[in-house]
């Protein structure tokens, strides 16, 4: 059995185990064969998640909760920036690196010519590619970029208010729908693409503010419909969002009422809830791992579900090399800037 860490919420871990097998299956039964027809393994997947896709989105959620969750114990923009950029860059920056040097078997799996042009690569290490048309090195890090955006609206924010006071959570929710119902319905402006995924950030915080603060559950409904509403404008790969905004929020509030009634039955799920916490570094190398294991046995002439759990397993042992090497450096790092820039942090008072 896992050992759960101290500071651990295992349940969120449990629903990011969740949210990555989504992401997988997704990326492998739906998009790699669509990607890569002349390469699929012999036979049928046992079945293939189509919604899976939505997935990330409950990655948002659940980043929202874990961002209010932490500035209760950061003193300003400053100290959650460096906390968060700290736990995302490094994992990020490495997944790069080994991007770059899996272009070469992918080249010759798939024989194709290296994609992954000077510039892109670079526009890529700053995590702009996206403000400058440039190529993604992976399609899985346009979520990233998304984090990153959130990162600095949300800080901005704070930088003007205290985010914890609850009128502030209202304007600031209000303000984010508002703009995404003019990009979608008015005027499209750029990067305006952004707030619908805003607003599911939000409603995680909203998960937060109904567990350890004063948010009654009526508010919290009433969030989670016009969140529903409101992020229409990516539903371009189905409607599963309609019906997962509302699942993801009653799990959320189900999951954690289970964990604190059930602590020793919710121990039982501590494998997969360290597949949680590896989750981040499965999410950056899945698809140029997997698609590389699927392309060399579908060659072999291994059966597809063989090749799938084949890449799967190739996923996870890379994610593990990601978490024990790179991604436990975050707060080592976030120390060491908060060291040096920590002297202009205002502190807020609870």
């Amino acid at each position: 059995m896992t050992e759960r860490p101290a500071n651990r919420i295992i349940w969120l871990d449990l629903l990011r185990g969740a949210a990555i097998v989504m992401v997988l299956l997704f990326h492998f039964t739906v998009r790699y064969p669509q990607k890569y027809a002349g390469f699929v393994p012999e036979g049928a997947a046992f079945f293939s998640l189509g919604f899976g896709w939505i997935g990330v989105h409950l990655f948002f959620m659940i980043s929202g909760f874990i961002i209010y969750h932490t500035i209760q114990n950061k003193k300003g923009p400053l100290d959650f920036l460096s906390a968060r950029l700290s736990r995302l860059v490094p994992p990020y920056w490495a997944a790069i690196v080994a991007i770059l040097l899996l272009e070469i078997i992918h080249s010759q799996v798939f024989n194709e010519p290296n994609r992954n042009a000077l510039a892109d690569t670079l526009f890529n290490f700053a995590m702009v590619p996206d403000i400058f048309d440039k190529r993604f090195l992976d399609g899985a890090f346009w979520s990233l970029y998304v984090e990153i955006k959130f990162y600095v609206f949300f800080a901005l924010l704070w930088g003007l208010f205290d985010m914890r006071k609850r009128l502030f959570f209202y304007l600031s929710y209000a303000a984010v729908f508002a703009a995404a119902a003019v990009h979608f319905f008015v005027l499209k402006f750029p990067l305006g693409d952004n707030f619908y995924y805003f607003l599911i950030f939000w409603a995680g915080i909203g998960a937060y503010k109904v567990m350890r603060e004063d948010l009654s559950i009526w508010e919290f409904l009433v969030i989670i419909i016009m969140t529903t509403a409101g992020t229409i404008g990516v539903y371009k790969d189905g409607n599963a969002l309609i019906i997962g905004i509302p699942v993801f929020s009653i799990l959320f509030l189900v999951a954690e009422r289970a964990e604190r009634s059930f602590p020793a039955a919710a121990r039982l799920f501590g494998p997969f809830a360290y597949l949680g916490r590896i989750s981040y570094s499965c999410y950056l190398l899945h698809q140029p791992i997997g698609y590389i294991v699927l392309g060399a046995l579908a060659a072999a002439a291994f059966g597809y579900n063989a090749a799938l759990a084949a890449a799967v397993a190739a996923c996870f042992i890379a994610a593990y090399i990601g978490f024990t090497f790179v991604e436990r450096l975050d707060k080592p790092i976030a120390r060491m800037i908060m060291a040096r820039i920590g002297k202009f942090e205002r502190p807020y008072k609870k």
